[in-house]
């Protein structure tokens, strides 16, 4: 892993997030899972990213860049933040995706999320969570990666009618 290679490739690939890509402290943290943003540093784990290829890691620096472009760490204030998380990475991801990125394994993938602005992505699983009539403390991650899954099988539905 060579962080400098991968800002070059972000570079390339997002020249108009040059001021963000060169103003942001990249650090080292083991104690996140992969990749990370509190809205002006990049955390990352090098287990993590040494683990992926390196298409795979511009994938998620690009992740976390478009996340500060966004300024979704503000947006998010008020909202569920687990359901925020992921249909931030929905929209994003499938940005990525259409502009030809390499997907990581597991990273959300909702298809239709292309389609929508964040806001209008959480408030469609914001009402699909609240139709499972759950008590919030109740909800934990193994809920919320079923609430993607209907969203994400939807998706593929909609492809092969």
């Amino acid at each position: 892993m060579n962080i400098d290679s991968i800002k070059r490739d972000l570079l390339v690939k997002f020249p108009k997030f040059a001021n963000i890509i060169n103003n942001s402290n990249f650090i080292v943290d083991t104690n996140v899972d992969s990749v990370a943003t509190d809205g002006k540093n990049i955390y990352y784990n090098p287990d993590f990213v040494n683990s992926i290829s390196m298409e795979q890691q511009t994938f998620a620096f690009a992740n976390v860049i478009l996340h500060i472009a966004s300024n979704n760490i503000v947006r998010a204030e008020g909202k569920d933040q687990v359901l925020w998380n992921i249909a931030t990475d929905a929209v994003i991801n499938s940005m990525l995706r259409q502009e030809g990125f390499s997907d990581i394994k597991n990273s959300i993938n909702i298809p239709d999320a292309i389609n929508y602005s964040a806001e209008e992505m959480y408030n469609k699983l914001l009402e699909a969570k609240n139709k499972k009539s759950i008590s919030p403390e109740e909800w934990d991650g193994k809920m919320y990666a079923e609430l993607v899954e209907e969203f994400t099988k939807g998706s593929e539905q909609k492809k092969t009618r």
